[in-house]
């Protein structure tokens, strides 16, 4: 957080495109995991959420006020929880590990989907992309073997990106130095959208499966492992978790395991995504 902070006093600008990219995939992640929570909660036979209007992805039905204005400010923010009750649930412990599993499940559902059309974006770009040498002139972009490795070249300032790091991190570098160049601003921004949807749906899913109250991990926990009658943690067990919760993410805690995972993840979508254009006749 201190360093979204710090970004808005160094780069104004740059923050604020940024922001208008970002915070739409953002609400739109959290509103279709809360939405999961509702319609699994529903299937399973709790219709509170849905006689209370939570069985939509409409983000104005999910945002919290405190979670959005934070998420505004600081870069991180949260939803309104969907209101459960168990007692209506056929099974009790499955039903609750259901519900608990859906809005994970969704956000990596939503992650994998987005890095599917990303792949498909970029194929057809590198498709776009003419091959050449350093005495090309007049593409924005092309394409050669440059110290050993398939790379992007830009002759307007003499730079090199190697396709392979495009491809390690498809939800960040593509949209700026790959789709832009090939399609347009218009394009490019529209990538960069997609990939700041994927990331937050895969942060959501990663961070959600932490066993701390009140987040999902901890009921996931409860049903498989500690098996308590009792699947809330109470008022006062819930007050000191999210204490500490809200300490690890200000300290950055659990902003450095979770971008660990995130770079490991995303590494090994790049392997497929080599894969793929390997197979396709692209690299």
């Amino acid at each position: 957080m201190i360093s979204y902070i710090d970004g808005f006093f160094r780069d104004p600008k740059g923050m604020l495109i940024f922001f208008l990219l970002a915070f739409p995939g953002r609400i739109l992640a959290l509103s279709l995991h809360e939405f999961a929570h509702a319609w699994m909660a529903d299937r399973c036979g709790d219709p509170t959420a849905r006689m209370m209007g939570r069985l939509t992805i409409n983000p104005m039905k999910h945002l919290d006020p405190l979670g959005t204005v934070l998420m505004l400010l600081v870069g991180f923010g949260w939803a309104k929880p969907v209101p459960v009750n168990p007692r209506n649930f056929r099974n009790y412990r499955r039903d609750d590990l259901k519900v608990s599993l859906a809005g994970v499940t969704m956000n990596f559902i939503m992650f994998i989907l987005s890095l599917v059309v990303m792949i498909a974006v970029v194929a057809l770009a590198l498709s776009r992309v003419p091959a050449g040498s350093l005495t090309t002139t007049g593409a924005k972009v092309f394409r050669m073997n440059y110290l050993g490795t398939d790379a992007l070249i830009f002759p307007a300032d003499n730079t090199y990106v190697p396709i392979v790091q495009l491809l390690n991190n498809l939800p960040y570098y593509p949209g700026e130095v790959l789709i832009k160049p090939v399609f347009g601003s218009v394009a490019g921004n529209l990538y960069q959208m997609l990939g700041y949807f994927c990331i937050t749906n895969l942060v959501l899913a990663l961070f959600n499966l932490l066993p701390i109250p009140p987040l999902d991990g901890y009921h996931v926990l409860n049903d498989l492992v500690l098996r308590r009658r009792q699947l809330f943690a109470n008022p006062q067990t819930a007050r000191i978790a999210s204490t500490v919760l809200f300490v690890l993410v200000l300290t950055g805690v659990i902003g450095r395991g979770i971008g660990w995972l995130n770079t490991q993840i995303l590494t090994g979508a790049g392997h497929v995504a080599a894969a793929v254009l390997r197979a396709i006749g692209l690299m």
